[in-house]
């Protein structure tokens, strides 16, 4: 039997299904239905967002406001988990130090004299900007493409595996163009043997003994030092233990995610500032004669 009102049309009609009542019921249920739609699509969307919404929007979904700046710390052997505003610091300050990273490599190499001082321009250019490439590269991955575990555990253990690098070939200009003792002059290549030893080590223990990758890494840093300190040239040095300070003293941030709000981008600022004080070094030192910086005051 026909409804005997528009209103008592409206009422029956199903809210998903197709409606076989009289035209003003069908007409009025149409229109409802597309409002229905959308707003179960909105309802949807809040639920799948990113967790950079807005409050107001998460309270509208009734969510509760995901952390801005810090995140709880990580449980024991497992990685902590920026937030997203901590996921863009911690891209944009390795990003930015890409190009001035060529730039320097490039500079050092139209500077180099003979062949060696060539090679060495390139071992320490590419420890450089491969370091600041692989780390944005990294962060950039964890933060847009978290989904794809085994890509962002790829990255993050070549970001682990460039720190070892990076090391070996900061040490690289000191070790190969200063002379050295009978002695010393093995670490030019036990440095990268080290290195090499760290990059296997991530490979096989990855985020298992976080402790241990934080010795291994001082272990090959503090290591070369003894032997550049034993120089008779000491000219950069200073600069050297400069940098060697600066790097420990992010290596408070650096162990601090969950503890200090944006720790690992404070850490890539230190990472950035002591590489900066460390290339100054080399540049005036080592490919810069006395000549050519008197002749330039």
């Amino acid at each position: 039997m026909a409804p005997s009102s528009p209103s008592l049309a409206w009422s029956s009609c199903p809210q998903d299904s197709f409606c076989w009542l009289p035209a003003p019921c069908a007409g009025r249920s149409g229109s409802t239905r597309r409002r229905q739609r959308g707003g179960r699509a909105r309802r949807r969307s809040w639920r799948t967002s990113e967790p950079c919404l807005a409050k107001g929007s998460q309270e509208k979904a009734g969510q509760k406001a995901e952390p801005l700046f810090m995140n709880h710390p990580a449980p024991a052997n497992s990685r902590y988990k920026p937030t997203c505003y901590e996921h863009a610091a911690n891209c944009y300050t390795h990003a930015l130090l890409i190009v001035p990273a060529i730039v320097g490599s490039a500079l050092l190499h139209r500077l180099s004299d003979d062949r060696w001082e060539k090679i060495t321009a390139w071992m320490y250019g590419v420890g450089l900007c491969a370091l600041f490439i692989v780390s944005t590269v990294f962060h950039i991955v964890s933060w847009k493409k978290s989904h794809l575990r085994t890509m962002e555990h790829c990255f993050h253990m070549c970001d682990r595996m460039m720190i070892y690098v990076f090391i070996a070939s900061s040490y690289a200009p000191w070790l190969n163009l200063r002379e050295l003792g009978p002695l010393a002059s093995h670490m030019r290549w036990f440095i990268w043997l080290m290195a090499a030893g760290g990059t296997l080590y991530v490979f096989l223990y990855h985020e298992k003994h976080k402790i241990v990758e934080l010795f291994f890494y001082l272990a090959m840093g503090f290591s070369p030092a003894l032997v550049v300190t034993s120089m008779s040239n000491t000219e950069g040095l200073q600069e050297v233990a400069w940098g060697g300070l600066i790097y420990c003293l992010g290596v408070v941030f650096f162990k601090s995610d969950g503890v200090i709000p944006f720790a690992h981008a404070i850490w890539h600022l230190f990472v950035a500032t002591a590489a900066a004080v460390h290339y100054y070094a080399i540049w005036k030192y080592l490919y810069r004669s006395p000549a050519d910086i008197i002749r330039h005051l």
